[in-house]
């Protein structure tokens, strides 16, 4: 990341912990730096056996394997159905208050209907859908009627699983929760003192049974004892999470000692070296557990990205493309009549579909897809990018242009378009090397192309084209 951007960071981190930004423990120059090694060590470490693994661009490190729950979440095709926003522990890295029932939620949307939920699950070809909260055991039979309304009303596979602190589990709720449809649950041992009664009870009747917990370093000695217990008693995955640091939870992490990694979101150094140490000593061990490391890079990119992706596959235009990180790319080309009037007519030589360029009414500027590429001469015009975001509302705003989706004859709801970088311009030798990024088809040869001239070009762009590979710097 370069400098400029380094100290915008920073400053909005400062702007969001305010008074509390003076007491909290900051990494260090020396600090980031000796992480970074220790971090690299454990990782060659890791990687040093065949079971160890990456996925999502080297966000997210895994062993043996990782839930069908984690591979819809990382392509996208995932929705987290917020039951409740009420929970019966009191963990002191929540990031929130967990105070107030509310109705259920996705994405900013209200469903007080089930049926509207399976509706949108329908309309948006969602795959997977997770129920939590608050806890969701609280509102028992609003996750039931959730539940199974979504798996009989939906027209596609869905696969569900829920969140929990296993406080209130009892063996004829699972057995329910397995009747009407659920594929995984997922408990947060560490909410309840590591007991594994609840998970026990789960082993035979929920078809998997996974542990999501926040990597504590403090607690690390015990987790390593209770891994190959967690194996031997069934459970089918251990999902590692970083713990993130928010307004609301700041004091407790500070009166814990914990150093602050300065980022789009702070997150706690420790703890990311502690889920290493982890699985480091997993592999070390031979236990067959399979371990998913939940890095906050992962959850702040892909996430995002696939939300974005599944609101502008329904608002771009036909000569528009989505880039990897799920923003709308419009490229356009300018130049006199004749050129671009000439370049219309080898498109239309070549019998390319209408709907995948646009001429101007003055005929000096053409938009088209990416697709095309090859087939345009850009050796006389001039090239703008302009990207946009996309995101879902309950309700049309009227600030930025939107599409009402309707679900069914009593529900419907809003895809907005925001333009987020109104204009790149390029010629010459600059488009030749944006279109080796256009013709790229990952992200390592994309990230060479980011080595080739123009550098504060490339920096306006990468945001939009590419996901960022690897765990996050330390700052």
């Amino acid at each position: 990341m370069y400098a400029e951007n380094i100290q915008e960071m920073i400053c909005r981190n400062q702007k969001e912990y305010q008074d509390n930004y003076e007491t909290m423990k900051w990494l260090s120059q020396d600090q980031a730096q000796a992480a970074s090694r220790l971090r690299k060590t454990l990782i060659n470490s890791v990687f040093s056996s065949p079971d160890a693994g990456w996925k999502c661009s080297q966000t997210k490190l895994h062993t043996h394997a990782i839930s069908p729950g984690c591979v819809l979440c990382g392509q996208g095709e995932w929705s987290c159905l917020f039951i409740n926003g009420i929970c019966n522990a009191r963990c002191f890295y929540c990031p929130s208050s967990q105070d107030d029932l509310g109705q259920p939620m996705a994405n900013t949307l209200i469903f007080d209907n089930p049926k509207d939920y399976a509706d949108y699950v329908c309309r948006f070809n969602i795959k997977g859908v997770s129920f939590s909260g608050g806890e969701p055991f609280l509102t028992f039979d609003r996750v039931l009627k959730y539940l199974e309304v979504l798996k009989s009303r939906t027209d596609h596979p869905v696969y569900t699983w829920m969140y929990t602190n296993g406080l209130l589990v009892t063996g004829e709720k699972l057995a329910a929760l397995r009747d009407s449809g659920l594929d995984e649950i997922r408990f947060d041992i560490s909410a309840n003192f590591y007991r594994l009664k609840a998970l026990e009870k789960a082993v035979g009747i929920i078809p998997r049974v996974t542990v999501e917990i926040p990597a504590i370093p403090e607690d690390l000695p015990s987790t390593k004892k209770l891994i190959n217990i967690l194996y031997k008693s069934g459970v089918d995955h251990l999902n590692l999470h970083q713990i993130r640091c928010t307004p609301f939870n700041s004091s407790r992490l500070i009166n814990r000692g914990y150093t602050f990694v300065h980022g789009p979101r702070v997150t706690v150094l420790e703890t990311e070296l502690a889920a290493l140490e982890l699985i480091q000593y997993s592999l070390d061990q031979s236990i067959a557990l399979p371990i998913n490391y939940c890095s906050f890079t992962y959850r702040n990119q892909f996430q995002g990205a696939g939300a974005r992706k599944r609101y502008s596959l329904e608002i771009k235009a036909a000569y528009e493309d989505i880039t990897s990180t799920g923003h709308i790319r419009h490229m356009k080309i300018t130049g006199t009549r004749e050129i671009i009037t000439g370049i219309c007519q080898t498109l239309l030589s070549a019998q390319v579909d209408s709907s995948l360029y646009s001429l101007s009414g003055e005929k000096d500027r053409l938009s088209f897809a990416a697709g095309l590429w090859h087939l345009i001469d850009f050796s006389c015009v001039r090239l703008k990018i302009v990207y946009s975001t996309s995101a879902i509302r309950p309700g049309v705003t009227y600030y930025h242009p939107f599409k009402q989706v309707p679900l069914n004859p009593n529900k419907t709801v809003v895809i907005e378009r925001q333009v987020v970088q109104p204009g790149i311009w390029m010629e010459g030798e600059q488009i030749q090397a944006f279109g080796c990024l256009i013709i790229a088809r990952d992200n390592e040869q994309i990230h060479k192309v980011f080595d080739t001239p123009a550098p504060d070009l490339y920096r306006e762009i990468m945001p939009f084209e590419i996901i960022t590979p690897g765990l996050a710097q330390y700052y």
